[in-house]
Protein backbone atom coordinates (compact mmCIF):
# COMPACT_ATOMS: atom_id res chain seq x y z
CA UNK A 1 0.00 0.00 0.00
CA UNK A 2 1.21 3.32 -0.96
CA UNK A 3 0.78 6.75 1.37
CA UNK A 4 1.40 10.05 1.13
CA UNK A 5 1.62 11.96 4.46
CA UNK A 6 0.75 15.70 4.00
CA UNK A 7 1.67 17.65 7.73
CA UNK A 8 3.29 20.93 7.85
CA UNK A 9 5.01 20.04 11.63
CA UNK A 10 7.28 16.97 10.76
CA UNK A 11 7.39 15.57 14.17
CA UNK A 12 3.37 14.82 13.64
CA UNK A 13 4.30 13.27 10.05
CA UNK A 14 7.13 11.10 11.61
CA UNK A 15 4.90 9.42 14.37
CA UNK A 16 2.27 8.85 11.86
CA UNK A 17 5.21 7.12 9.73
CA UNK A 18 5.81 5.11 12.58
CA UNK A 19 2.05 4.02 13.53
CA UNK A 20 1.33 3.11 9.97
CA UNK A 21 4.81 0.66 9.66
CA UNK A 22 3.88 -0.54 12.85
CA UNK A 23 0.46 -1.32 11.30
CA UNK A 24 1.95 -2.71 8.17
CA UNK A 25 5.32 -2.92 8.00
CA UNK A 26 4.53 -3.22 3.93
CA UNK A 27 3.37 0.13 3.92
CA UNK A 28 5.53 2.34 1.91
CA UNK A 29 5.57 6.02 2.26
CA UNK A 30 5.81 7.63 -1.48
CA UNK A 31 6.06 11.39 0.15
CA UNK A 32 6.02 13.59 3.62
CA UNK A 33 4.66 17.11 2.20
CA UNK A 34 4.01 20.00 4.49
CA UNK A 35 2.40 22.16 2.08
CA UNK A 36 0.06 23.12 -0.65
CA UNK A 37 2.33 24.05 -3.18
CA UNK A 38 4.61 21.10 -2.48
CA UNK A 39 1.54 18.66 -2.68
CA UNK A 40 -0.11 20.18 -5.48
CA UNK A 41 3.18 19.86 -7.08
CA UNK A 42 3.99 16.49 -5.91
CA UNK A 43 0.61 15.13 -6.93
CA UNK A 44 0.89 16.50 -10.85
CA UNK A 45 4.30 14.89 -11.29
CA UNK A 46 4.06 11.48 -9.68
CA UNK A 47 2.16 8.44 -9.40
CA UNK A 48 -1.73 8.05 -7.30
CA UNK A 49 -0.76 6.78 -3.83
CA UNK A 50 -3.66 4.41 -2.72
CA UNK A 51 -4.28 6.49 0.45
CA UNK A 52 -3.34 10.24 1.21
CA UNK A 53 -3.38 11.45 4.92
CA UNK A 54 -4.28 14.89 5.00
CA UNK A 55 -4.38 17.88 7.67
CA UNK A 56 -6.69 20.14 7.10
CA UNK A 57 -4.67 23.30 8.40
CA UNK A 58 -1.24 23.67 6.51
CA UNK A 59 1.11 26.56 6.77
CA UNK A 60 0.47 28.01 3.62
CA UNK A 61 -3.48 27.37 3.61
CA UNK A 62 -6.35 25.14 4.18
CA UNK A 63 -5.51 21.17 2.17
CA UNK A 64 -8.96 21.17 0.50
CA UNK A 65 -7.29 23.86 -2.13
CA UNK A 66 -5.04 20.82 -2.80
CA UNK A 67 -8.04 18.69 -4.26
CA UNK A 68 -9.49 22.22 -6.07
CA UNK A 69 -5.90 22.22 -8.75
CA UNK A 70 -5.34 18.23 -8.92
CA UNK A 71 -7.62 15.50 -9.47
CA UNK A 72 -6.96 12.60 -7.65
CA UNK A 73 -8.99 8.96 -7.55
CA UNK A 74 -6.54 8.53 -3.75
CA UNK A 75 -8.91 7.79 -0.87
CA UNK A 76 -8.29 11.02 1.33
CA UNK A 77 -7.92 10.58 5.69
CA UNK A 78 -8.14 13.77 7.38
CA UNK A 79 -6.83 14.59 9.87
CA UNK A 80 -8.22 17.30 11.98
CA UNK A 81 -8.44 18.69 15.72
CA UNK A 82 -11.78 20.19 14.76
CA UNK A 83 -15.03 19.68 16.47
CA UNK A 84 -18.26 17.24 16.33
CA UNK A 85 -19.53 19.32 13.44
CA UNK A 86 -16.77 19.46 11.55
CA UNK A 87 -16.84 15.45 12.23
CA UNK A 88 -20.08 15.31 11.15
CA UNK A 89 -19.55 16.50 7.74
CA UNK A 90 -16.73 13.65 6.94
CA UNK A 91 -19.35 11.16 7.96
CA UNK A 92 -21.49 12.18 5.53
CA UNK A 93 -19.51 12.52 3.08
CA UNK A 94 -18.20 8.94 3.59
CA UNK A 95 -14.60 10.31 3.85
CA UNK A 96 -12.63 9.30 6.84
CA UNK A 97 -10.79 11.17 9.35
CA UNK A 98 -9.14 10.94 12.35
CA UNK A 99 -8.73 13.58 15.30
CA UNK A 100 -5.26 14.54 16.48
CA UNK A 101 -3.61 12.79 18.59
CA UNK A 102 -4.08 10.26 16.59
CA UNK A 103 -5.11 7.46 18.10
CA UNK A 104 -3.10 4.06 16.89
CA UNK A 105 -6.51 1.92 17.07
CA UNK A 106 -8.22 4.80 15.08
CA UNK A 107 -5.77 4.82 12.48
CA UNK A 108 -5.66 0.75 11.96
CA UNK A 109 -9.61 0.89 11.99
CA UNK A 110 -9.26 3.54 9.51
CA UNK A 111 -6.56 1.38 7.30
CA UNK A 112 -9.17 -2.03 7.66
CA UNK A 113 -12.06 0.35 6.51
CA UNK A 114 -9.69 1.43 3.18
CA UNK A 115 -9.12 -2.45 2.55
CA UNK A 116 -12.52 -3.99 2.73
CA UNK A 117 -13.88 -1.03 0.89
CA UNK A 118 -10.79 -0.43 -1.84
CA UNK A 119 -12.06 2.77 -1.79
CA UNK A 120 -11.23 5.22 -4.84
CA UNK A 121 -12.86 8.46 -6.48
CA UNK A 122 -14.09 7.03 -9.76
CA UNK A 123 -16.44 10.05 -11.89
CA UNK A 124 -19.28 9.30 -10.18
CA UNK A 125 -17.97 10.24 -7.15
CA UNK A 126 -16.78 13.90 -8.32
CA UNK A 127 -20.07 15.39 -7.48
CA UNK A 128 -19.76 14.24 -3.87
CA UNK A 129 -16.31 15.16 -3.28
CA UNK A 130 -16.68 18.74 -4.61
CA UNK A 131 -19.86 19.22 -2.03
CA UNK A 132 -17.10 17.75 0.73
CA UNK A 133 -14.71 20.30 -0.47
CA UNK A 134 -17.22 23.18 -0.42
CA UNK A 135 -18.65 21.82 3.19
CA UNK A 136 -15.31 21.96 4.18
CA UNK A 137 -13.76 25.22 2.68
CA UNK A 138 -16.63 27.25 5.07
CA UNK A 139 -15.51 25.04 7.97
CA UNK A 140 -11.88 25.75 7.74
CA UNK A 141 -12.45 29.38 7.87
CA UNK A 142 -14.06 29.11 11.52
CA UNK A 143 -11.06 30.63 12.91
CA UNK A 144 -10.78 30.95 16.44
CA UNK A 145 -12.54 34.62 17.78
CA UNK A 146 -11.84 35.06 21.18
CA UNK A 147 -9.66 33.53 24.47
CA UNK A 148 -10.96 33.07 27.33
CA UNK A 149 -7.79 34.08 30.55
CA UNK A 150 -6.84 34.33 33.74
CA UNK A 151 -6.73 37.37 35.41
CA UNK A 152 -6.26 37.09 39.13
CA UNK A 153 -8.97 34.50 41.13
CA UNK A 154 -10.83 35.68 37.60
CA UNK A 155 -11.52 34.85 34.23
CA UNK A 156 -11.82 37.29 31.05
CA UNK A 157 -12.63 37.22 27.48
CA UNK A 158 -10.28 38.80 25.37
CA UNK A 159 -11.51 38.72 21.43
CA UNK A 160 -8.88 38.62 18.80
CA UNK A 161 -9.68 41.70 17.67
CA UNK A 162 -7.99 43.36 20.85
CA UNK A 163 -4.92 41.03 20.36
CA UNK A 164 -1.00 42.94 19.14
CA UNK A 165 0.43 39.74 19.36
CA UNK A 166 1.67 36.54 21.23
CA UNK A 167 4.83 35.83 22.47
CA UNK A 168 7.05 33.09 24.03
CA UNK A 169 9.19 34.06 26.87
CA UNK A 170 10.90 31.61 29.58
CA UNK A 171 9.01 28.34 27.46
CA UNK A 172 5.85 30.50 27.86
CA UNK A 173 3.27 31.64 26.03
CA UNK A 174 1.80 34.96 26.57
CA UNK A 175 -0.76 36.94 24.96
CA UNK A 176 -0.24 41.07 24.72
CA UNK A 177 -3.42 43.51 23.89
CA UNK A 178 -3.31 46.67 22.05
CA UNK A 179 -3.55 48.02 25.64
CA UNK A 180 -0.31 46.02 26.53
CA UNK A 181 -2.33 43.90 28.60
CA UNK A 182 -0.34 40.60 29.33
CA UNK A 183 -1.92 36.90 29.94
CA UNK A 184 -0.46 33.45 30.46
CA UNK A 185 -1.97 30.99 27.98
CA UNK A 186 -1.89 27.42 27.55
CA UNK A 187 -1.74 26.98 23.38
CA UNK A 188 1.52 26.94 21.69
CA UNK A 189 2.80 29.16 19.00
CA UNK A 190 2.17 25.85 16.51
CA UNK A 191 -1.37 25.44 17.92
CA UNK A 192 -1.96 29.46 17.79
CA UNK A 193 -0.85 29.52 14.14
CA UNK A 194 -3.49 27.23 12.80
CA UNK A 195 -6.16 28.19 14.76
CA UNK A 196 -5.50 32.07 13.89
CA UNK A 197 -7.34 33.43 10.96
CA UNK A 198 -4.49 33.81 8.60
CA UNK A 199 -5.31 37.54 7.36
CA UNK A 200 -4.87 39.16 10.32
CA UNK A 201 -2.13 37.22 12.08
CA UNK A 202 1.64 36.12 11.04
CA UNK A 203 4.28 33.85 12.51
CA UNK A 204 7.23 35.66 12.24
CA UNK A 205 9.65 33.74 13.78
CA UNK A 206 9.63 31.18 16.49
CA UNK A 207 8.54 33.22 19.40
CA UNK A 208 6.42 35.23 17.97
CA UNK A 209 2.71 35.92 16.11
CA UNK A 210 1.63 39.15 15.65
CA UNK A 211 -1.38 40.46 14.09
CA UNK A 212 -1.93 43.06 11.37
CA UNK A 213 -2.69 45.73 13.58
CA UNK A 214 0.01 46.00 15.69
CA UNK A 215 2.73 46.42 13.03
CA UNK A 216 3.93 49.94 12.80
CA UNK A 217 7.20 50.38 10.79
CA UNK A 218 9.33 48.19 8.62
CA UNK A 219 12.91 48.11 8.71
CA UNK A 220 15.16 46.60 6.37
CA UNK A 221 18.01 44.65 8.24
CA UNK A 222 21.43 42.30 7.96
CA UNK A 223 21.17 39.15 7.10
CA UNK A 224 18.10 39.56 4.59
CA UNK A 225 15.88 39.83 7.26
CA UNK A 226 12.98 42.22 8.34
CA UNK A 227 13.12 44.73 12.14
CA UNK A 228 9.53 45.58 12.73
CA UNK A 229 8.40 48.51 14.99
CA UNK A 230 5.00 47.09 16.86
CA UNK A 231 2.42 48.76 19.01
CA UNK A 232 2.89 48.59 21.96
CA UNK A 233 6.21 48.87 21.57
CA UNK A 234 8.70 46.14 23.10
CA UNK A 235 12.05 46.43 24.24
CA UNK A 236 13.43 43.53 22.52
CA UNK A 237 14.07 43.83 18.58
CA UNK A 238 11.52 42.25 16.37
CA UNK A 239 12.61 40.17 13.69
CA UNK A 240 11.16 38.86 10.79
CA UNK A 241 13.27 35.34 10.13
CA UNK A 242 14.67 35.16 7.13
CA UNK A 243 12.30 32.14 5.70
CA UNK A 244 9.56 34.32 6.49
CA UNK A 245 10.34 37.54 5.01
CA UNK A 246 8.92 36.79 1.44
CA UNK A 247 5.67 35.28 2.76
CA UNK A 248 5.55 37.99 5.42
CA UNK A 249 5.63 40.68 2.72
CA UNK A 250 2.72 39.07 0.53
CA UNK A 251 0.58 38.89 3.82
CA UNK A 252 1.44 42.43 4.55
CA UNK A 253 0.64 42.68 0.66
CA UNK A 254 -2.40 41.04 0.04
Amino acid sequence: MKVVIIEDEMAASRRLEKMLKKIDPQIEILAMLDSIDDTVNWLTNNGEPDIIFADIQLSDGVCFDIFKHVQTKSAVIFTTAYDEYAVEAFKVNSIDYLLKPINPEALSRSIEKFHNLKMTYAESDKNRFESLLSMLDQTGKDYKSRFLVKTGQNMKIVSTNEIAYFLIENQLVFLITKQNNRFLIEQTLDELEKRLDPKLFFRINRQMIISLDSVRTIHPYFNSRLKLDVTPDRELEILVSRMKVNDFKKWIDQ
